[in-house]
C-alpha cells in the first residue's frame, strides 16, 4: 500500500480508522491535495483540486487546506459555509500576491467535519464547492452520493437527460460553475455518523475512472486503508486521465477510552451535552434519552385535548339550543297563520268522530246567530 496514509485518530471520545492517497495521473503537477493531519484538533478532513491544470493550481488547493486548518473546527452547517468562505478568501488574496503567475486560481473543495446534533450524538457536515465528491455506504450496500457537482454536466443529471455515471464524460463536465479562490459559495449538509459505514472524499479523477457501483464494492473492504487501496487500483487499471485522490474515513470497531475529554469546550450560549458512548456494533442513539419534562408535556397535552372535546361539545350544545328555538318560532308562526286563516264572526265546531254506518256527514263551521248561537240551516228541497 505504498503512497497510502493511514492515520488512527480520536476524536470526541471516538475512535475514527483514516486513509488516504492522491496519484498524479498524466498531467504534468498533481494539482490534488488531502487533509487528513490534525483530525484530532478540528475533526475535519478535506480533498481539494487545482482547478484543470490552471496556473497556480496546486498553491490554490495547499492553500484552501491550510485555511480550513486554521478555521478550526466546524460545529454547523452555517459554521462549515464561513470555513469555506475563509478558504475562498485565503485563495483569492495568494492569487492577488504575483497576478502574472497565479491570476484566476482556483479549486473544488470538499469537507467532512464531525459536530455533535441537538441531542448531542456525534455525525458528519459536509460541504462542497465544485466537483470533489462525498459518497457513504451503509452495511447492507447501500452508496449515496452526498454532495453534488457544481458542473454543467451535473445539472443534465439532476434534469433527467443523463445517467449519472454519465455525468464525468459529458459536456460541461470540466466546467466549474463554483470554485474557491473564484468567490464559490458551498453547499453543507447533515450526514449521520454510523457504526459500519464508510464515508469517502473523492477528486474528479477518481469519479471519471470508476463507476459508483465499483465505488461501492471498494467501500466494502475491511479497513480504511483497503478501501484506499482497491480504489486507487481501480483507477490505476482504468488509466486516469487526470489526477485522482480519495480520503476514507470509518467509526473504528472500538469503544472509546473512558479519559476521553473534549478538546474544546463548546461555544457560548451553547448547551451542548457530551456525545453518548455507544456500542459500535448497534446504531448511534439507539436508545431514546428520556427527559424530566415528558411527563409535564403530557399532563399539558391531555389538558389539551380535554379542553378541545369540552369546547367541542359546548358548541354542540349551542347549536342544539339554537335549532330548537327557531322550530319553535317556526311553530308559533305557522298557528299564528292558521289563526289569521279563521273568519272572526266563525266558530269552530270540533271534529266528531265518523263511525262506521253513520251518514257521511262531517262537522262544518257554522255562522252566529244574532244570540251567539250557531244557526241551523235546514235545506231547501229540490
Amino acid at each position: 500500500m505504498s503512497g497510502i496514509v493511514t492515520q488512527s485518530a480520536r476524536y470526541r471520545g471516538l475512535l475514527f480508522d483514516l486513509a488516504g492517497f492522491s496519484g498524479q495521473g498524466p498531467r504534468p503537477e498533481n494539482q490534488d491535495a488531502f487533509a487528513l493531519d490534525g483530525f484530532e484538533r478540528t475533526g475535519t478532513v478535506a480533498v481539494a483540486d487545482g482547478m484543470g491544470g490552471e496556473r497556480g493550481g496546486r498553491l490554490a488547493a495547499d492553500t484552501a487546506l491550510r485555511a480550513l486548518r486554521e478555521a478550526g473546527p466546524v460545529r454547523s452547517l452555517d459554521a462549515a459555509r464561513h470555513a469555506v468562505r475563509a478558504a475562498d478568501r485565503a485563495v483569492a488574496l495568494a492569487a492577488q500576491e504575483n497576478v502574472a503567475e497565479r491570476g484566476g486560481m482556483g479549486c473544488a473543495l470538499a469537507l467532512l467535519s464531525l459536530a455533535p446534533d441537538r441531542a448531542g450524538a456525534p455525525g458528519w457536515i459536509g460541504a462542497f464547492a465544485g466537483d470533489v465528491r462525498i459518497l457513504t455506504r451503509s452495511p447492507d450496500g447501500t452508496v449515496r452520493l452526498e454532495s453534488r457537482d457544481h458542473t454543467p454536466a451535473f445539472a443534465r443529471w439532476e434534469a433527467g437527460e443523463i445517467g449519472l455515471d454519465e455525468v464525468t464524460e459529458a459536456e460541461g463536465a470540466n466546467r466549474l460553475q463554483r470554485a474557491v479562490g473564484r468567490g464559490g459559495e458551498a453547499d453543507a449538509v447533515w450526514i449521520p455518523l454510523r457504526p459500519g459505514w464508510t464515508y469517502i472524499l473523492v477528486s474528479d479523477g477518481v469519479s471519471k475512472a470508476t463507476r459508483l457501483d465499483e465505488l461501492g464494492e471498494a467501500m466494502a473492504a475491511p479497513t480504511a486503508a483497503a478501501v484506499a487501496e482497491s480504489i486507487r487500483r481501480k483507477v490505476e487499471e482504468r488509466g486516469p486521465d487526470d489526477n485522482f485522490t480519495a480520503v476514507v474515513v470509518r467509526l473504528a470497531a472500538q469503544a472509546p477510552r473512558e479519559d476521553d475529554t473534549e478538546p474544546e469546550p463548546p461555544p457560548r450560549g451553547t448547551a451542548t451535552p457530551a456525545p453518548p458512548i455507544f456500542n459500535p456494533a448497534t446504531p448511534v442513539n439507539a436508545t431514546p434519552r428520556r427527559s424530566p419534562w415528558g411527563a409535564v408535556a403530557l399532563f399539558f397535552s391531555l389538558a389539551a385535548l380535554a379542553l378541545a372535546g369540552w369546547a367541542a361539545w359546548s358548541g354542540f350544545q349551542a347549536r342544539e339550543a339554537a335549532a330548537t328555538r327557531e322550530e319553535v318560532a317556526r311553530l308559533r308562526m305557522e298557528v299564528d297563520s292558521l289563526r289569521a286563516r279563521v273568519p272572526p264572526d266563525t266558530a269552530v265546531v270540533p271534529d266528531t268522530t265518523l263511525v262506521p254506518g253513520a251518514a257521511d256527514t262531517l262537522s262544518v263551521s257554522a255562522p252566529l246567530g244574532p244570540t251567539g248561537a250557531p244557526v241551523t240551516q235546514t235545506p231547501t228541497a229540490p
